[in-house]
């Protein structure tokens, strides 16, 4: 027997979970009766009605209906509601003919882990826990097979349920074309697409109790597509928010800045409850030689002869066909065309270009011969990529795909049937594919999207400062269209100064777009000092933001940073020698002592907010000054730069502060009741920094009854690094973090 508060309280939880199933203009009875509950609702146009019972043996509730004894969770799954056994069938009817034989599973790792299989690794990690939402984030490189991995699993977790093997789905939700603002209508769009027996209401709820496992595949394009980063993460945190820390949900995105961003920007309250969440990162791994070898099997003995030689050039080639997306097209065209690969070229130029020519040649054809020319398909693939980034987003639909082309045939005169063909067939033509939605077309692959929103990017540069800013505030630039760019910009003879001069102008601190127009021409700039930044000397770069822009493997001599904001930047194999600093901020950049080398003049240990270091044991974050100079001068800054002065606050206070600080750098709260935790709680210092805390209001104290007990939570107001940054004197952090420190610094040391 269970006391009447928690009846009452699983009562009301259990109506919530109904009001999602139930038919509509209908609501769920349930009434207290025997210690227990009855239930009555309406489902399908029939009347059902249950009883439910706490287990004290098994510590769960326990819901007899139909001559049947289930656990709550399994009955919200069962036929009655959500019916999860139809969902995993048109799982495996959907999924399974899109499956390829020549599937070959990639290896992922976890922080400071080993590479393991990416499917297992993630499976494991984004098992519920009792005390926070479980968010998996799976960061890796485009075209590195995160999604055909997400795929692979959410079949065979299907394939699994079937067999009665599990008890939870992976519900699979393509970022493709959609935004974040825009969430529900995703789960909806998929769950019809599926045929389930559910709306986009039940979704979060069967989260919650672990039947679900939400995949939200493109996190970075989800983000692409809007205009206001704080719209796009609201909408998924108010997701989690409806999970009430139960839960697991996986995201994945290109570039560990979207791990971080998230990090950062989903810490709040509503009125859907309060955000409860822990983080695990996943990276995955590009293919090895064994995974090459495996996929090479599948094909003649001439192509694998042909695409070793090439993998073991010393030019770029060789490292793109490690992206099983790159490896797999080359081989396809090497075995259907007979098609050769040359070293010293772009890889995604060469195939563009042999997709091109197929498709011209041999699909492209009418009566009166060729529809187009390579350059004219070119041409077209092209504007349908601007009128993606035009509309801010990755997909186009019917309408809008039939007003471009009727456009495009006028201007080159083609006949109907041309215009007509391109119309219709359109997610059959090369490099293109079926959208999310019916009737929407969309690129096969953002890879591609990139490779032809280059030239609008590259003409807008041409054109000065002011198109550019224009262009670079519609949406978020992808690193390839940004390399393409800057790669076909300086072939025309242009300097990378030049470049870099019409970007600076291009970031206004006064329009209402720049913070999107900052980390877009940072993206570009990225890519200039790769291409100039050791060959041409004294390079003047100013006013952007690095912020999911590629920086690692820079080489850069002579240059010259004014008014720069690195943002959780990737600065490992990357060098600056002999380079000057002024107005540049650092905001939890990873280094990593052995590759990194900061050659700069005019750069403090206080410009550093956080930093992140590779290390034996994987990426560690280091808030304190102290820790930050000593690993900045092994990165190279210099030994002569100034000790910061730091707060006057005993080394067994700042010991507890900066073990607090790690925790909040993977989750929202805190619970002294949690094992690692609690033993920070048991020091000393414990209650001078948790008073000073909650007076000052950095941390707030809520209490949540989870696993069925009251425990003692404590959520972060305020960033880890920004409250670490507050030791520093005259540091320019929120009035909270100065008053939280001025109340440690009382205590003499």
């Amino acid at each position: 027997m269970v006391s009447a508060d928690v009846t009452a309280a699983f009562a009301e939880e259990m109506r919530e979970d109904l009001l999602t199933f139930v038919d509509p203009g209908t609501e769920p009875e349930i009434a207290v009766r025997n210690g227990g509950l009855s239930l009555r609702w309406s489902h399908d146009f029939a009347d059902r009605e249950a009883s439910v019972t706490w287990d004290r043996a098994r510590e769960q509730w326990i819901v007899e209906h139909d001559d049947k004894r289930v656990d709550y969770a399994s009955f919200v799954a069962g036929p009655e509601l959500a019916d999860l056994r139809a969902l995993a069938k048109n799982i495996v009817q959907v999924l399974g003919r899109r499956r390829i034989n020549r599937y070959v599973p990639g290896r992922a790792r976890l922080s400071g882990g080993v590479d393991e299989d990416a499917a297992t690794l993630v499976e494991r990690a984004s098992v519920p826990e009792d005390e926070a939402t479980k968010i998996v984030f799976v960061t890796g490189d485009a075209g590195a097979g995160k999604s055909r991995m997400l795929s692979e699993l959410t079949y065979e977790a299907a394939v699994r349920y079937l067999r009665g093997e599990s008890d939870y789905l992976y519900l699979n939700v393509s970022a493709q074309g959609r935004g974040l603002a825009r969430l529900n209508e995703a789960l909806a769009t998929e769950l019809q697409d599926l045929r389930a027996r559910m709306t986009y209401h039940s979704v979060a709820r069967l989260v919650r109790h672990g039947r679900l496992r939400l995949i939200v595949d493109g996190f970075d394009e989800l983000i692409g597509g809007q205009g206001s980063y704080e719209e796009a993460f609201g909408s998924l945190a108010g997701f989690i928010e409806e999970l009430d820390g139960r839960g697991s949900v996986i995201a994945a995105a290109r570039s560990v800045y979207y791990e971080q961003e998230f990090l950062a920007r989903t810490n709040s309250s509503s009125e859907l409850g309060s955000l409860l969440w822990s983080l695990v990162p996943v990276e995955m791994r590009l293919w090895g030689a064994v995974e090459v070898d495996a996929y090479l099997e599948h094909f003649s003995q001439t192509v694998r002869n042909r695409v070793r030689s090439l993998r073991d050039s010393p030019g770029a080639e060789g490292k793109l066909l490690n992206k099983p997306l790159f490896l797999a097209r080359t081989c396809e065209l090497m075995e259907a065309e007979n098609q050769s690969i040359e070293t010293g070229r772009p890889l995604l130029a060469q195939l563009v270009d042999a997709y091109v020519q197929r498709e011209v040649s041999s699909k492209l054809v009418g009566q009166h011969g060729q529809y187009l020319s390579g350059e004219q398909y070119i041409e077209l693939l092209t504007e349908i990529a601007i009128e993606m980034w035009r509309q801010k987003t990755r997909e186009l639909n019917r309408a809008t795909l039939h007003d471009l082309v009727s456009i495009f045939a006028q201007v080159h005169e083609l006949p109907t049937e041309a215009q007509q063909n391109l119309i219709d067939a359109a997610p059959s033509r090369a490099m293109l594919m079926l959208g999310t939605k019916p009737g929407t077309v969309a690129f096969e692959h953002d890879l591609f999207f990139g490779f032809f929103l280059a030239k609008p990017i590259e003409e807008a540069l041409g054109r000065g400062s002011q198109d550019t800013a224009s262009i670079l505030r519609r949406a978020n630039l992808p690193v390839e269209a940004a390399r393409a760019a800057v790669e076909g910009f300086a072939e025309s003879g242009t300097s990378g100064q030049e470049i870099l001069s019409v970007l600076a102008l291009a970031v206004d601190p006064n329009d209402s777009f720049v913070e999107v127009v900052g980390r877009n021409a940072g993206t570009l700039a990225a890519e200039v000092l790769r291409l100039r930044g050791a060959a041409e000397a004294d390079l003047m770069v100013q006013n952007v933001t690095f912020a999911d822009a590629d920086t690692s493997g820079l080489a850069v001599r002579g240059a010259s940073l004014v008014n720069i904001r690195f943002e959780r930047s990737d600065l490992r194999n990357t060098r600056f020698e002999s380079c000057i600093a002024q107005g540049v901020t650092w905001h939890l950049v990873v280094v990593d002592p052995e590759t990194t080398r900061l050659g700069f003049a005019g750069v403090s240990p206080a410009d550093f907010v956080g930093l992140r270091v590779v290390g034996s044991h994987g990426v560690e974050q280091d808030f304190v000054a102290s820790s930050i100079l000593r690993r900045l001068q092994d990165c190279g800054l210099g030994s002569d730069i100034d000790e910061v002065r730091t707060r006057n606050v005993a080394d067994d206070v700042v010991a507890v502060i900066e073990k607090i600080a790690r925790h909040y750098s993977r989750s929202n709260m805190l619970c002294i009741d949690d094992g690692a935790v609690g033993a920070i709680a048991d020091t000393p210092a414990w209650d001078r920094v948790i008073n000073a805390a909650e007076e000052s209001g950095v941390m707030r104290r809520e209490p949540r009854v989870t696993s069925g007990r009251p425990k003692t939570f404590y959520r972060r107001m305020v960033l880890p690094e920004t409250l670490l940054a507050g030791l520093v004197e005259d540091a320019q952090v929120p009035h909270s973090v100065a008053d939280f420190w001025s109340r440690l610094t009382t205590i003499a040391r």
